[in-house]
């Protein structure tokens, strides 16, 4: 009778050639699982960065926004409130750290990394992701307003001549009337059909930079002896930033006070409709909501004015430079307006247009958030003074 040969350890070899396998599954599955909480960490940071070009800045990148931090803190700043006392004579650094603290807020993640003990190559693995994920709600964000600004476009009287196209770009800009109008600088006039061509032909005196306010920012005409008059209420802007934080359908209705119940019940059913049969949510929170946004903010305007220019421009890619045109200062100036303002008066013109852009995209919804009472003006205060 024959015997099952035994191996060094006095084993059987199938029963040893047996456990080598099961040991090989092993390890697979080890491998596995510690690839788990590294892609579950990708996907955390990845959506967490999504805030960052919405409501933080533009093209801050994370390691940037926290280098400026650690440049207070090198100066001897050894609390957060400390930092403010640091200011640069750059007024980049400056910019750079307000949207630091803004970063904050927005992606708790951050301030978690930079108050922990992290190694380099984990720190730089967050930041990569973060960032990421800023530019992915930018492209989401563009590629969904390059299809609705054509539409809205289309919806003028008269039409677009020649039309555009809902997918490319080619022909938008000052190549046709109607993108080229809401993009003219409101210094020159577009209905002149000198001005046209001296735009479309580069001259040196009609140049269009960041330097000049685009005619969309505006409600209505631009007075030059009034140049704050409708400035940033224009409606294509406001159609713009609801299309990317409430959503295209709010885009097209009017306010919900000038809305009738049966239409406001018609808005939000038809988006419990959309969100269930994409399969993506089960919930009809937008943007704003995921963002926990109760009220407008610099940012999002910028953001959202960024968002319109590319869409009307002829570029088909996105960059910072557009010919002579740096988005990167639009965006600077437009957020200086609000949170730089020179004077009282200047404060309460950005007051008041906060106030409206609150009401036009959240009505009563916010506003105990946006627009407190100041209680202690109240008769109930006075009672006990």
């Amino acid at each position: 009778m024959s015997q099952t040969p035994l191996s060094d350890n006095n084993l059987p070899a199938n029963i040893v050639a047996s456990l080598k396998r099961q040991i090989d599954v092993l390890q697979v599955q080890n491998e596995e699982l510690r690839k788990e909480p590294c892609k579950e960490k990708s996907n955390h940071y990845h959506l967490e960065g999504r805030v960052i070009q919405r409501l933080v800045c533009l093209t801050g990148y994370v390691g940037q926004l926290v280098t400026e931090h650690d440049r207070c803190t090198v100066l001897g700043a050894v609390s957060e409130s400390d930092t403010d006392k640091f200011e640069s004579e750059d007024p980049d650094d400056n910019r750079q750290y307000r949207s630091f603290k803004k970063l904050l807020v927005s992606c708790p993640s951050v301030h978690k990394l930079t108050k922990s003990a992290v190694e380099d190559h984990d720190l730089a693995f967050a930041y990569s992701q973060l960032n990421k994920g800023a530019d992915s709600a930018r492209a989401d964000d563009t590629t969904k307003l390059k299809t609705l600004v054509v539409s809205w476009l289309s919806g003028c009287t008269p039409p677009p001549d020649p039309i555009l196209h809902p997918y490319n770009q080619t022909g938008r800009g000052f190549y046709n009337n109607a993108t080229g109008r809401f993009l003219c600088p409101v210094d020159h006039d577009w209905n002149n059909s000198d001005v046209r061509q001296y735009i479309r032909d580069y001259h040196p005196d009609y140049r269009v930079t960041a330097y000049s306010w685009p005619t969309f920012l505006y409600d209505g005409h631009y007075d030059a002896r009034n140049p704050r008059g409708g400035l940033f209420k224009g409606k294509l802007l406001l159609k713009t930033f609801k299309a990317i934080f409430t959503s295209p359908t709010s885009a097209e209705l009017d306010d919900p006070e000038q809305t009738s119940p049966n239409e406001a019940s018609a808005h939000e059913h038809s988006k419990c409709q959309r969100t269930q049969a994409s399969g993506e949510r089960h919930t009809c929170c937008d943007v704003a909501g995921l963002l926990n946004m109760k009220s407008t903010q610099p940012q999002a305007i910028a953001y959202a004015a960024i968002q319109l220019r590319f869409a009307l421009s002829s570029a088909n890619s996105w960059h910072i430079m557009d010919d002579d045109f740096n988005n990167e200062v639009f965006y600077n100036h437009i957020v200086d307006f609000f949170e730089l303002p020179p004077t009282q008066d200047a404060a309460k013109e950005v007051e008041n247009i906060l106030l409206w852009w609150n009401h036009k995209v959240f009505s009563r919804k916010y506003v105990s958030v946006y627009h407190p009472q100041r209680v202690e003006n109240l008769s109930v205060a006075w009672t006990w003074a």
